[in-house]
């Protein structure tokens, strides 16, 4: 269980081997199941835009859950809403509002949720725009890929600079950007060879960008 990397396997087979509580937080955007990885028709510059993917057919099984909450101390996850019948019923939410004071038609939801077993009485939201060609960020690698800023204010609210943070579908490799810019530990697991060399590449490019930081 390496530190700092990005490993590509099987996540239910590498939590497996994981022992129990060791990471601190599972921030994670795991497939929902609703057949989004071929991307959207979308609108603007991103219409027709298409990924050769075939990792959405279906939604992870209890046993994926199962495995995230024994090894974290504590969880969030995006898309719950999707998976309320397999997770454990929560008090607090996060909810990440994706067009914020915009007033335009568009065919994306105007925000995702994230479930979170941390004991709070509460919804916490976080404004960060991305909305077709719309966007923060305009970089893009996956068709769910959430921004690195978002995942930055999630890392810098809920963890601490000692913690130790672990992404199951790591994807692209967002939660180890997030990671690297707040000065976080990381763990990342990713099924896809493609992704995982993707995600790889930007971790290199990252860490290039702060050592040239601190040489200015």
């Amino acid at each position: 269980m390496t530190l700092n990397k990005i490993h590509n396997a099987d996540c239910l087979e590498f939590m497996k081997g994981m022992p129990d509580k060791c990471v601190d937080l599972v921030l994670t955007d795991p497939p929902y199941g609703i057949k989004m990885d071929k991307g959207t028709d979308g609108f603007g510059v991103t219409r027709g835009k298409k990924y050769s993917d075939n990792w959405d057919n279906d939604k992870p099984d209890i046993t994926y859950f199962r495995e995230i909450l024994r090894i974290a101390r504590h969880s969030i996850i995006f898309g719950g809403n999707y998976f309320t019948e397999l997770l454990p019923q929560n008090n607090h939410w996060i909810v990440w509002d994706k067009v914020g004071e915009m007033k335009f038609e568009n065919p994306f939801s105007d925000c995702e949720l994230a479930w979170t077993d941390f004991e709070k009485k509460t919804v916490k939201k976080y404004i960060v725009i991305q909305q077709g060609f719309v966007a923060e960020e305009k970089e893009r690698f996956h068709p769910t890929q959430k921004p690195v800023k978002l995942f930055s204010l999630i890392i810098n609210d809920y963890t601490s600079s000692d913690q130790i943070i672990f992404d199951p579908f790591v994807g692209s490799g967002t939660t180890a950007i997030a990671c690297l810019k707040t000065g976080r530990k990381f763990i990342g697991c990713e099924i896809s060879k493609k992704y995982c060399d993707i995600a790889n590449k930007r971790i290199d490019n990252s860490l290039a960008q702060q050592d040239l930081f601190r040489e200015l």
